[in-house]
């Protein structure tokens, strides 16, 4: 059920970038997503020059782990200062620092989509947070309290937060590359239950289930498994003289 659906959403969402592409280049105009994971920057530049146009991908700042997408006719329509996205400056006189769970609910508890906001960058007693800029009056009349903290927000500050994409590293060995070998990797699983986790639509890899154990993993290759996390297939350093490869994992945190 899981893999069904998937994959009717990533069928979408394929379309819906085609669709983009295809008016960029018809109007000559910029088209912009919502936010999307930072990894759908590298298929979605594949869509954009079968059909024309140059795709690039802004969060707000650099090294953000949520980007938007824009469509160009070219790069010069293509740049940050064009990207609808705006930095709201959250402060408190809280005691502890907000909770990233706590402020996302805030917001959703506003009725906003969780594709029309970016990074939430958390500090002592601040936070910024990239939102599609259409809904910033929403949250300048709305949000007043995150958790039990009163909070003021305001859409005129500038960034000062850096973006952090917070990675665990770790590496070992795998028989081969396939995804039931790397799933029981990343899990400490054996691979016959890593197999069956993969059988029943657990492992997702940009936007698409992979329910084939036998399935190629390559380098780059961001992927999740639910319940366990997500990661990236991040090197390849060689193998064994027992033919196993020596792979480098990231964890997200």
């Amino acid at each position: 059920m899981h893999g069904e659906t998937d994959r009717k959403a990533h069928q979408l969402l394929i379309q819906h970038w085609h669709d983009l592409a295809r008016r960029s280049y018809r109007d000559n105009r910029p088209y912009f997503t919502d936010f999307l994971p930072q990894e759908d920057e590298i298929p979605a530049k594949k869509i954009a020059a079968e059909n024309g146009v140059v795709c690039m991908a802004w969060g707000g700042t650099e090294n953000t782990a949520r980007v938007m997408l824009c469509f160009a006719p070219d790069s010069t329509f293509a740049v940050p200062e064009r990207f609808p996205i705006t930095c709201l400056t959250i402060s408190h006189r809280g005691t502890s620092m907000l909770r990233h769970r706590d402020v996302l609910g805030a917001l959703m508890a506003c009725d906003i989509r969780r594709d029309l906001i970016g990074d939430i960058l958390i500090a002592p007693k601040l936070v910024q947070i990239f939102v599609c800029s259409h809904i910033v009056p929403i949250l300048l009349q709305e949000l007043s309290q995150i958790g039990r903290v009163g909070v003021s927000v305001a859409d005129d500050q500038p960034v000062c937060l850096a973006a952090q994409q917070n990675l665990i590293a770790y590496s070992g060995t795998v028989a081969s590359l396939r995804a039931d070998a790397v799933t029981a990797f990343v899990t400490h699983l054996s691979r016959e239950k890593a197999s069956q986790l993969i059988r029943q639509g657990k492992l997702v890899r940009a936007h698409e289930t992979v329910e084939t154990p036998s399935a190629s993993m390559q380098i780059g290759d961001v992927f999740s498994i639910r319940g366990y996390g997500k990661f990236r297939l991040d090197a390849i350093d060689g193998t064994t003289r027992k033919g196993r490869y020596h792979i480098t994992i990231q964890k997200y945190q």
